[in-house]
């Protein structure tokens, strides 16, 4: 009864802030929005936890990825599509080449609609999370906040409790919290215009030890160069995955500590962006 109140009680969270963002009048039309698709090749990944895992540790990634603000909050959604030669969770090759994976990421800000904040908090609400995949969904809720920090374009967290199903771990529900600061930093060295961006979820696992998940991303703005800046850029994406392995002896899994950490060549392309006064 326990497990079904929390996703009870996520997942009305989640369809509030999809209803104020749809039936508020006038206020759900996109302040800011923004759309870029992402090539991404990558190395070493061997991350039998979460299915990244491949012979040779090669993986290609394209995602789409998608922004956007309203008088009231904010959505972010992605898309990944994985290509690669994926192993099971005991290394033995699968006939898998591909595998998809997407996240919702709504929230309602409550000093928009009249309460208050302080200086160094831009914005503050209600945080949903919607993430899945074959044999895997989390439905996460809780509250978020923005920051006021000189040189931060976007300086955030997220404060959630945490509800996940992994078809493969032991213990297959797991109640818990997370943790999921992110950033994004324009900067410029001479001529040269970069973005350092990402995010970190910091939550437990089926095993109630800490699980560490980074994607911070370099990227050289090369369209500033042809006179249209924002618009194609090039960089590097690294991930970094620390967790706890699964114990499946049958499968000679016996646990342990275990850190993946595959860089990733990538180019992005941001074909669209709406401002409205």
């Amino acid at each position: 009864m326990h497990l079904h109140r929390v996703k009870s009680s996520a997942a009305l969270l989640l369809a509030a802030l999809s209803l104020a963002a749809l039936l508020a009048p006038g206020a759900a039309q996109a302040e800011f929005g923004t759309t870029n698709f992402q090539l991404l090749q990558g190395f070493n990944f061997n991350d039998n936890q979460l299915g990244y895992n491949t012979a040779g540790g090669g993986m290609t990634t394209l995602t789409v990825n998608h922004f956007s603000t309203w008088a009231y909050g904010d959505n972010f959604a992605f898309v990944d599509f994985y290509r690669g030669k994926f192993l099971d969770l005991a290394d033995a090759p699968t006939g898998n080449r591909a595998i998809a994976y997407a996240e919702w990421h709504p929230r309602l800000f409550l000093n928009k609609v009249g309460l208050p904040t302080v200086s160094f908090i831009k914005n503050w609400g209600l945080a949903g999370e919607l993430n899945g995949t074959s044999g895997f969904y989390a439905l996460l809720a809780g509250v978020g906040f923005d920051f006021a920090i000189p040189g931060f374009q976007v300086a955030g967290l997220n404060l959630y409790y945490r509800d996940a199903f992994v078809a493969a771990a032991p213990q297959q529900y797991t109640s818990t919290w997370q943790i999921s600061p992110f950033w994004d930093v324009p900067f410029k060295i001479g001529p040269t215009a970069w973005n350092f961006t990402g995010f970190v979820d910091v939550t437990t696992d089926h095993d109630k030890k800490i699980d560490i998940m980074a994607q911070p991303q370099l990227l050289l703005d090369v369209g500033n160069f042809a006179g249209v800046p924002g618009k194609v850029s090039v960089g590097v994406e690294w991930y970094v995955h620390r967790y706890e392995n699964f114990d499946i002896p049958p499968l000679g899994l016996t646990g342990g500590a275990k850190t993946v950490s595959a860089p990733q060549v990538m180019i992005q392309w941001t074909p669209y962006t709406q401002f409205v006064p």
